[in-house]
C-alpha cells in the first residue's frame, strides 16, 4: 500500500490542531461513555495525545503489514480496497477524537449519536469493498473455512459485503434512538451479522469441499 500524502497531512493537522487547544482542556478528559451516553471514566488530559496520534499508528501498521503477510502478493489484486480501508479507518479515529475533545471543552455533543454514524458509515464503506479482498492472512473475514479454500473466501466476502452495508444502514438508524435501545440493536445486529458470516463460511464450504 502507497502512503499517502493527504492522509498524512490530515493526521499532522489534527495533532497540530490539538496541540493549540491543549491548553484550554480541563485536567481530566472523557474517555468512556456508557450505554446510556452518559461519562464513566476520565484520563489525565495528556492522554489526547495519544488518541491524537493513534490514527498515525493504525495507518502505519496498515502500511507495515502486507510487508510480513505470506500471501503478500494479494495486496496487489485487492490494493484498492486495502488503500480505501486504512483511510476510513483513519478518518474515523481523527473522527472520534475530536468529537471527545468537543466534549471535554464542553460543547453539547451527542457523542453516542455521533459514535454511531461514523460506524456506520465505516460498515458501509467496508462492505463495499469487502468482495475485492483477495485471500490473505491479516485483513478480511479469516475463518478456518475461508483460509482453507479460496473460493469459500471469495463467495463469503461476497456475502459479508452485503452483511457489513445492512449492519451500517442499522447502525446509522439507530443514532436516531435512545442511547440503551440503540445500543442493544446496534450490538445484537453485530452479533448475529458476525454468526451469520461465520455459519455462512462453514455451509460454503462443506458444499464445495464436501
Amino acid at each position: 500500500m502507497r502512503i499517502s500524502k493527504w492522509m498524512i497531512g490530515l493526521i499532522v493537522l489534527s495533532v497540530i490542531g490539538t496541540g493549540l487547544i491543549y491548553p484550554y482542556l480541563p485536567a481530566h478528559v472523557p474517555s468512556h461513555w456508557n450505554i446510556s451516553g452518559e461519562i464513566d471514566d476520565y484520563q489525565p488530559k495528556l492522554f489526547v495525545f495519544f488518541t491524537a496520534l493513534l490514527p498515525f499508528l493504525i495507518y502505519m501498521m496498515m502500511i507495515f503489514l502486507p510487508k510480513i503477510d505470506p500471501k503478500r502478493d494479494a495486496y496487489q489484486k485487492h490494493q484498492k480496497a486495502y488503500q480505501a480501508t486504512a483511510t476510513i479507518l483513519a478518518i474515523f479515529l481523527i473522527f472520534i477524537h475530536w468529537i471527545t475533545l468537543m466534549a471535554a471543552l464542553g460543547y453539547p455533543v451527542d457523542v453516542g449519536m455521533m459514535v454511531r454514524l461514523g460506524v456506520a458509515v465505516l460498515f458501509v464503506v467496508l462492505g463495499n469493498y469487502l468482495s475485492q479482498v483477495r485471500q490473505n492472512y491479516f485483513f478480511g473475514i479469516k475463518t478456518p473455512w475461508t483460509l482453507a479454500n479460496e473460493q469459500v473466501w471469495k463467495k463469503t466476502h461476497r456475502m459479508g459485503g452485503y452483511v457489513f452495508v445492512l449492519l451500517g444502514i442499522l447502525t446509522g438508524v439507530t443514532a436516531f434512538f435512545n442511547n440503551q435501545a440503540a445500543f442493544f440493536v446496534m450490538i445484537g445486529g453485530l452479533i448475529i451479522g458476525v454468526a451469520f458470516i461465520f455459519v455462512y463460511s462453514y455451509v460454503i464450504y462443506k458444499k464445495i469441499a464436501g
